[in-house]
């Protein structure tokens, strides 16, 4: 059901929350009218029955705005009327049941549910803006710069001692020693990765949080691309890129690779373990309860596989003569391995024959296609995995509000950790690219040339589109085409900020440089305090606004903490 009540437009003013309007509906003739209705999120899926109204009655039924809703009349008189609209937030719209097909007409206009977005923008604009500024004004002006660093100078200067330096030579000068400029923190790291990976966890945390309830900062229904849906692949594309780098520089040192492998395991396992440990966290009543899927025992898995494959195959120094393929011949082994996963998940997809489903099926069940796949929510992928996990899956699933499927399904199941390996051996890829080339040049070639391929690749699989295409974009089964996709837009945002945060220097990364240089204390801790006050809390008045800001100032809240830990030289590392 979309609706708790599916009464409270009968009132003059109704208690709307977010992404809810109003639809007065009045029968001016002497017949029973049937309104069917049905969402455009709601793919292929039969109309359902909004109302039935008796002759010369009226009534007022509450609908979503989060998707454009179609709206089919049906009487005795042989008048079919369709309508097709994206309705508006706590708008009142009114429809009049006559002889013809009469349009929905805005009774009463409420205001713009994205107005709040833009007030965020502009203040957020301006913070940063004003900040900029003073950072200007201190860095130029000699004479603030005196002013403001005065007294901290005077504690950190040392004196020498005025009579020790004349001794018995009167004509000796005096002199100030001044202490050396501090090292930067971390001076070998690549600080845009660290930047591209607080935008990851930032945006993460806030669309954890709520994103202000809106559609496009949530997950897609099923199939489909959001921002709430980039941040995952993104964060595990980095995990690839940044073990790459990791592993050259510990086998320069001379790492014994066993002790490479043991890292790695136990690295992998302190991620599951502390995936569980949050789970369990998420109002558990029993054991039989608990999730054993999540996003750190993905990360873990992914990590453990490609750590130990990267670990036996990787060479200690480049021996061969550098060409335009190094970066590929110097692995082509673990991309054949990867390949044969990939392979393995497409053959088990789309030829795996499952119970009363048949093969290849990729949709959500339930309502979709008319019901025929009721019962084959998620096909093959979630055939496996409620095979193996049986209850312990997620179950707060937001495709069964809208399909009304019964099946339990999770994003993080056991087939879709394949193409997840892909996702993080992209990054690999992409390390490989800046150990193995050193000219800037060469590099941003290759990182926008991947990108552009598996970007327009992964768009030619989905046909470009929503729902069509061999195989559709799909966060929940992590489809190749919405891996390809979600890579091809890392390798160009990883290079776009290395060109201009670590080569042009135009961009020192801030604030987003903070949180990621500790996203794991971030991602656990903006997990166990969720819904928590100061971070969260129910808002008095449920609507976009509230939200926005709740969401907004929890996100700030662990941003300003990252930012405290760094200025403390505090690094949480597994």
């Amino acid at each position: 059901m979309l609706f708790d009540d599916i009464n409270k437009c009968l009132d003059s003013q109704p208690n709307l929350t977010y992404d809810e309007a109003c639809l007065d509906i009045q029968n001016t003739l002497n017949v029973v009218v049937q309104i069917l209705y049905q969402y455009d999120e709601c793919y292929k899926c039969d109309p359902q029955t909004l109302t039935t109204l008796e002759p010369y009655k009226n009534t007022s039924v509450p609908t979503k705005t989060s998707s454009p809703i179609q709206i089919i009349r049906i009487d005795s008189t042989n008048i079919t009327c369709r309508y097709h609209q994206l309705l508006y937030e706590h708008y009142r719209y009114g429809l009049n049941i006559t002889n013809k097909c009469s349009e929905i007409y805005i009774k009463e206009p409420a205001d713009d549910a994205y107005l709040p977005i833009l007030m965020a923008f502009v203040i957020l604009f301006s913070f940063g803006t004003f900040w900029y500024m003073v950072k200007c004004i201190y860095k130029n002006s000699g004479r603030v710069r005196q002013i403001l660093t005065w007294n901290t100078e005077m504690e950190e200067y040392q004196f020498l001692n005025v009579q020790d330096l004349i001794g018995s030579s009167a004509g000796t000068p005096i002199i100030f020693e001044r202490p050396p400029t501090a090292l930067a923190k971390h001076p070998n790291r690549l600080k845009s990765i660290d930047t591209f990976r607080g935008l990851c966890i930032a945006v993460m945390i806030f669309v954890n949080y709520g994103g202000g309830k809106y559609s496009f900062f949530r997950h897609s229904i099923w199939n489909g691309l959001t921002i709430a849906d980039l941040v995952f692949p993104w964060f595990i594309w980095l995990m690839g890129f940044s073990m790459t780098m990791s592993m050259q520089h510990k086998l320069r040192a001379l790492v014994p690779r066993r002790l490479m492998v043991f890292q790695v395991i136990r690295r992998s396992l302190i991620f599951i373990l502390l995936g569980v440990l949050l789970n369990s966290n998420k109002n558990m009543s029993t054991i039989a309860a608990l999730r054993f899927p999540g996003v750190l025992q993905r990360i873990g898995l992914v990590y453990l596989l490609i750590g130990i494959l990267e670990i036996v195959f990787i060479k200690r120094s480049q021996t061969e003569t550098l060409s335009w393929a190094s970066d590929l011949t110097s692995s082509w082994i673990q991309w054949t391995v990867v390949s044969c996963l990939i392979l393995i998940h497409t053959c088990i997809t789309f030829l795996a024959e499952v119970p009363n489903c048949g093969k290849g099926y990729l949709g959500p069940g339930g309502l979709e296609d008319g019901g025929h796949h009721y019962n084959c929510t998620g096909g093959v992928a979630g055939y496996i995995d409620r095979s193996v996990f049986g209850n312990h899956m997620y179950k707060n699933f937001e495709t069964q509000r809208v399909y009304e499927n019964i099946l339990r399904f999770d994003p993080e199941g056991i087939l879709s950790t394949f193409t997840s390996i892909l996702t993080a051996y992209f990054g690999v890829q992409a390390g490989k690219i800046l150990i193995i080339y050193e000219g800037v040049r060469g590099k941003l070639i290759r990182w926008f040339i991947w990108g552009f391929i598996f970007a327009l690749l992964g768009g030619i699989l989905c046909s470009f589109s929503i729902n069509e295409g061999s195989i559709p974009l799909n966060k929940k089964l992590w489809s190749l085409s919405y891996t390809f996709v979600t890579a091809g837009m890392a390798f160009i945002i990883e290079a776009g900020l290395y060109l201009f945060v670590d080569v042009l220097k135009k961009w020192g990364g801030r604030p987003l440089f903070y949180p990621g240089m500790n996203a794991i204390i971030l991602y656990v801790g903006h997990e166990l305090f969720k819904n928590t006050f100061p971070f969260g809390w129910i808002p008095t008045y449920p609507t976009h606004s509230t939200y926005l800001f709740m969401n907004l100032w929890g996100t700030f809240l662990w941003i300003s903490i990252s930012i405290w830990m760094y200025k403390h030289n505090i690094f949480f590392k597994i």
